[in-house]
């Protein structure tokens, strides 16, 4: 099933985020300010194609919006992990990603995972 409160939730932090307001955000997507509001809230699944441009207006790729829709190899990540990463910087991502490729390295040489 969709989530369509956490796409609505994440276009409305990608659209805070660029500094858009729902006119601005909704000229550039082609859609309406009240489409946007509703998408925001979770009332509306979009059409592909409004979903296509709304991300593409966000400069973002379709499957961030997705985020906990999305089903990859029986892995399934929740949105407060996706969260911590979401309002980083691109300097502050890689450092931590950086450091989870590490700790995950020194887990697995002491056999505590996988």
């Amino acid at each position: 099933m969709i989530d369509i409160e956490s796409i609505g939730s994440r276009v409305k932090y990608h659209r805070i985020r660029n500094k858009l307001s729902q006119e601005e955000l909704a000229d550039l997507a082609k859609v309406s300010r009240v489409y946007i509001s509703y998408l925001e809230r979770g009332e509306r699944i979009p059409s592909m194609e409004s979903f296509i441009n709304i991300a593409n207006a966000l400069n973002v790729s379709a499957d961030e919006l997705l985020a906990n829709n999305l089903l990859v190899a029986g892995n399934s990540i929740n949105s407060s992990e996706l969260d911590i990463l979401f309002d980083c910087s691109a300097n502050e991502r890689q450092i931590l990603l950086e450091n989870m490729r590490t700790l995950k390295d020194i887990l697995r040489s002491y056999y505590i995972s996988k």
